[in-house]
């Protein structure tokens, strides 16, 4: 496992812990060939109380419910609701939803006006915690999180081999 770092403009320090199995199933599913469809999934971990401090466990995969094209997604929310539950029961509480990832075609990751119209619906459907949400592009994947009503990104990394 390694941690990310990084400042933020308005908040001070963001931690983020992801274990390695975690950035290999991103770097499997970068969209590299220009036929290759987006990949995405619920991410599941947990967060510090003040949400300075984030441990990303694992995440879920694209199933057969859910739909893709080379620039969107739909996901169907209950087969990924039932891997998070599974994952809160099983670690006591310690493990929940803690945002969600996708990838995009691009070298660097851009959020589109679709993303963040719903990564305001995910924050509007969990008002109990604060998310990150994660963009694997083809060469950098980006985290982001909301900050002052905007999103940032609060890190980024090459994530090519």
């Amino acid at each position: 496992m390694f941690v990310l770092n990084s400042e933020m403009a308005t908040n001070g320090k963001t931690k983020v812990h992801v274990p390695l199995e975690l950035l290999n199933i991103w770097r499997d599913n970068r969209q590299l060939d220009k036929d290759s469809y987006e990949a995405f999934g619920a991410l599941i971990g947990s967060q510090s109380e003040c949400a300075s401090e984030f441990w990303l466990n694992t995440c879920t995969l694209p199933q057969k419910q859910d739909s893709a094209t080379r620039t969107s997604f739909n996901l169907r929310a209950s087969h990924h609701q039932r891997v998070v539950d599974s994952y809160f029961k099983s670690s006591k509480g310690t493990l929940g939803y803690v945002g969600t990832w996708h990838t995009h075609p691009q070298h660097t990751p851009i959020p589109s006006n679709v993303d963040i119209s719903d990564w305001r619906e995910c924050i509007k459907r969990n008002p109990d915690r604060r998310l990150l949400f994660v963009i694997i592009g083809q060469v950098n994947m980006c985290i982001f999180r909301e900050v002052e009503g905007i999103f940032e990104c609060v890190y980024k990394e090459e994530i090519d081999e």
